[in-house]
């Protein structure tokens, strides 16, 4: 067997294959992926490392991570990126709807409704002061751990029990950025405690490292560093810290910030805006260059830099709005043709910015917040948008509204506010009584009128219910919609106007797309 090997080995050497260990067969030369292919022209050089994903993460996160926060403050792209999507996703803050699954708990309709609404005021009260700070509502928290996480890669919230003066609850949220999610002393990562997570020998994690200040303290408050461990699970096998990341690949500590795949390019073409800018304003001036006829020395050599008495002001050479200069017998001046502003600079970025979008999930007319194409057009757009907006809304409700949700009912119903049979003994029960909906932004709406005739199709068909059509497109609750309505009506009869017009058929516009076809044909 082992003469075989090396006579299979010399041939696949002589024909320029390489046979791994424990192979017994050798490839041919059209067989596989040329991806995988060392002998092509292409791909010859291209050997990237096949590390696991926390080699690949973690070395570079640190400067990772301060590059997309810089990125999110001075370049004008990254900065609108991260706003579309925490707007669309978080908007004004994710409301809570409670949904328990009345048959599981052996409720009649109207106890179920009476308990939800009970519920969702108790709730509302909560989120008035979820912030451990005293200083962010629930929805600032929303928005601000979601922001974190877009432009740090995660961030860590930790359950506090802190009642304050006027609080009907003592559970508090405390933010934890992600550079004090570290290891202790600043150790070096090992097989149980990588980047600030320890993990148990079966790979679940057991809790976080988190330092006492931010990094980026040091030398200002000259205070020691201190780490402090914060346990993944109480006592009770329930959550006492939340990591919110975006898991990409297995095993993975930590997570990435939302413009990684992008911040080489967006810092390029950042500069080059920079420099475009820069060389417009000076364009918009009269630039004109002195000629001076060659000095010569006493030796007849020409003189090398300024003659030493040369009478003009120093400063009369930098580029000013009025500045003047003095020539001297013998000079000229040369008008320069800067060619500025660029008529390529447009095209260039908008292609560029096209390659952008693909990476972020936003299309083209979303990031650069411009629609110049047919409603088709832009509404298949905005629909490829929404779907990754719903996406990350529907990761965001998971990672961090269900499970806080989950601790204000463990504490309403420890302390007597809301009676919740079976909530703290059976873990069935107590999912039930956790059901709920997270409402958040509706859809961007392009042509409002199109839409409405849609959805008026779609509730007489019976596939959409009002409820979801207001979830959807105009916002709101159905029920304080319904009763706002309701009495609406009734004023109206009363005061002898009759019906509104909106209880009567709207009138059905003939739909012509010929228009928009022939914009799509333009575009």
């Amino acid at each position: 067997m082992s003469l075989l090997s090396g006579m299979v080995d010399r041939m696949a050497s002589a024909m320029g294959y390489e046979r791994s260990p424990g192979a017994t067969l050798i490839s041919t030369p059209d067989s596989g992926y040329r991806g995988a292919r060392r002998d092509r022209r292409a791909t010859r050089e291209w050997v990237p490392p096949a590390g696991s994903a926390n080699a690949d993460i973690l070395a570079g996160l640190d400067t990772l991570r301060s590059r997309s926060r810089d990125m999110a403050r001075n370049v004008m792209v990254a900065a609108g990126a991260i706003h579309t999507v925490t707007t669309n996703v978080v908007g004004e803050g994710l409301v809570l709807k409670p949904t328990i699954d009345r048959e599981l708990l052996d409720l009649d309709e109207d106890a179920a409704l009476e308990w939800e609404q009970q519920s969702a005021r108790e709730f509302a009260h909560w989120c008035r002061s979820a912030d451990i700070t005293g200083g962010l509502a629930f929805a600032d928290v929303q928005e601000l751990a979601f922001r974190a996480v877009l432009e740090s890669g995660d961030c860590l919230i930790v359950r506090r029990f802190d009642p304050a003066i006027g609080d009907r609850y003592g559970l508090k949220l405390a933010l934890i950025e992600a550079d004090r999610l570290s290891n202790p002393a600043r150790r070096v990562d090992t097989d149980r405690v990588k980047a600030g997570v320890q993990f148990a020998s079966s790979g679940r994690v057991e809790g976080y490292y988190i330092a006492n200040q931010h990094p980026g303290d040091f030398g200002l408050f000259h205070k020691s560093t201190e780490w402090s461990f914060v346990p993944k699970l109480g006592r009770d096998g329930g959550r006492l810290a939340l990591h919110l990341m975006t898991h990409q690949r297995p095993d993975q500590a930590r997570g990435v910030p939302y413009l990684a795949p992008v911040v080489e390019s967006l810092k390029q073409l950042g500069d080059y805006t920079d420099a475009e800018v820069t060389a417009a304003v000076n364009a918009a001036m009269m630039v004109a260059f002195v000629e001076s006829p060659t000095a010569l020395d006493d030796e007849g050599n020409p003189i090398i830099g300024e003659p030493d008495d040369d009478p003009r002001e120093p400063d009369e050479s930098y580029l000013r709005n009025g500045a003047t200069i003095h020539l001297l017998p013998g000079e000229k001046v040369n008008v320069t043709q800067p060619g500025r502003p660029n008529p390529n600079f447009d095209a260039f970025t908008m292609s560029f910015l096209r390659q952008a979008g693909v990476a972020l999930e936003l299309p083209f007319e979303l990031l650069v917040k411009h629609f110049t194409a047919s409603y088709s057009a832009s509404r298949g757009a905005l629909e490829l948008a929404w779907q990754f907006f719903r996406k990350r809304r529907a990761w965001l409700v998971r990672s961090l509204c269900e499970p806080v949700h989950e601790w204000f009912l463990t504490e309403a119903v420890a302390a007597g506010r809301l009676s919740a049979p079976g909530f703290l003994t059976d873990p069935m029960l107590r999912q039930a009584w956790c059901g709920c909906q997270w409402i958040g932004p509706s859809r961007i709406s392009i042509d409002p009128q199109k839409e409405a005739n849609a959805d008026k199709i779609d509730l007489e068909m019976g596939v959409k219910t009002r409820d979801q059509i207001i979830t959807e497109r105009t916002g709101g609750q159905w029920r304080r919609k319904h009763e706002q309505l309701a009495r609406e009506e009734a004023a109206r009869r009363d005061a002898g106007l009759g019906p509104s017009s909106a209880s009567s058929p709207a009138p059905q516009p003939a739909e012509d797309d010929s228009e928009d076809d022939s914009e799509d044909e333009d575009a």
